[in-house]
């Protein structure tokens, strides 16, 4: 591969620190053709603990690595360690294993790294500077970054694509710089950018370039700061639709289909149904989607929780500009999703976030959020995003147009805000 820069997040630490949370379950690893043949030839057998038959798992003309019956890897040993690892080193398990919880993204001649909060690691910004892991983050990049990724074009900022890499990251500076202004809410700043691109879309701004560019985008963004000043009235309510809609969007969210689940019996599907059904009506009690979460009523998730502490805010903004950073929001990063409609996705996350930390706050009979709600809550959001098909289908897609033309994607912010 030709030599390249990788650019990481002005804020955003990790390290592994062995929780094995990405080998239960809940990750399916496909193998290229090299992958398997090197496993197979690591002379693996029942007496070390792997079963030759069964560490890998034909599906759709591919090959994957298996699992132990509780969900494992089949790979993971009782003290939780790799066995690849343990008897070979780290270069001999597979790309997806050594990348994980890692992205990188093609932006024109550079490549940016992202997190997967899914890691319990990156939710808590634990670890070392991604930017102190440049040589390590280099030797990942040359495994699974394809060579002429400097000439993918960038996507769409609307509908139609046509700008230079160069403008497009402008709408994505101007984005992260609304996102870091000290000193507000979260929630507010979600608000002003989702105001400052609803301005560039009615205003057709999409194709500006330029220097052009940067006084309409600096001015739509001193104009969303007027519109949205901190001492605003209370927000008004989201519509009856969209607080169905919603409800529905944390129920794809929550839910967790482990390896198990591929392939689930009718019962499965029933109870699914059935939860999702539960999830619309809003009444009695949360069905248990996520191990670990009792059943509690939806009213007490739905009710106002005390206000946010200044952590756990921190938190939500590197979340979301570590997103934005490294484009893990639209594009090729995100179902080729121009950025105007990936970043309204985005920005459903932060209700959902909200919605998921007081059901676990109320799983524990408490009716304060902490940081650590906060910190699991966007590890269980953040699992699907980018990743699940069905936030790419045609009902996900057109949900999310109907919640912002309702400007309900901005009122969910707002009325989620604690």
């Amino acid at each position: 591969m030709k030599s390249f820069r990788i650019e990481t997040p002005t804020v955003q630490n990790w390290s592994c620190h062995g929780c094995t949370a990405c080998c239960r379950g809940l990750m399916m690893i496909e193998l290229s053709d090299e992958e398997k043949r090197r496993i197979e030839g690591q002379g693996w057998t029942k007496e070390q603990g792997v079963d030759p038959a069964t560490m890998m798992v034909a599906q759709k003309g591919r090959f994957r690595l298996g699992h132990q019956s509780d969900g494992a890897c089949v790979f993971l040993d009782a003290a939780g360690r790799c066995r690849i690892h343990s008897r070979f080193g780290e270069a001999a398990k597979p790309r997806a294993c050594r990348l994980f919880p890692l992205t990188l993204h093609p932006v024109g001649a550079k490549l940016v790294v992202g997190v997967r909060f899914s890691c319990p690691s990156a939710a808590s910004n634990a670890g070392p500077a991604l930017a102190a892991q440049l040589p390590a983050l280099r030797d990942v990049a040359e495994l699974v970054v394809p060579d002429g990724f400097a000439e993918f074009p960038a996507p769409a900022v609307l509908r139609e694509a046509g700008l230079a890499w160069p403008d497009f990251l402008r709408f994505v500076s101007w984005l992260d710089k609304i996102m870091s202004t000290e000193n507000r809410p979260a929630a507010l700043k979600l608000q002003r950018a989702l105001h400052w691109l609803g301005a560039v879309e009615k205003a057709g701004f999409d194709q500006v370039s330029g220097r052009e560019a940067d006084e309409i985008l600096g001015a739509l963004s001193q104009n969303a700061a007027a519109e949205l000043p901190s001492n605003a009235p209370a927000p008004t309510p989201p519509s009856s639709m969209g607080r169905l809609l919603f409800r529905t969007l944390v129920f794809t969210y929550a839910r967790r289909d482990s390896i198990q689940d591929l392939d689930t019996s009718r019962g499965r599907r029933a109870r699914m149904l059935w939860a999702m059904l539960q999830f619309a009506r809003a009444s009695g009690p949360v069905p248990e989607l996520i191990p670990g979460l009792k059943p509690v009523e939806f009213s007490a998730i739905e009710n106002s929780y005390s206000t946010l502490p200044a952590s756990a805010e921190a938190t939500l903004t590197r979340f979301f500009r570590v997103k934005i950073q490294s484009l893990h929001f639209c594009g090729r990063a995100f179902y080729g999703f121009p950025l105007v409609e990936g970043f309204q996705n985005l920005a459903l996350l932060y209700p959902v976030i909200l919605w998921l930390a007081r059901w676990l706050a109320a799983a524990e009979d408490r009716s304060s959020l902490s940081e650590a709600d906060i910190e699991r809550a966007i590890s269980l959001a953040d699992h699907h995003h980018g990743y699940s098909p069905i936030l790419s289908g045609a009902w996900s897609r057109r949900r999310v147009r109907l919640l912002s033309q309702r400007d309900d994607i901005s009122r969910l912010c707002a009325t989620n805000h604690n």
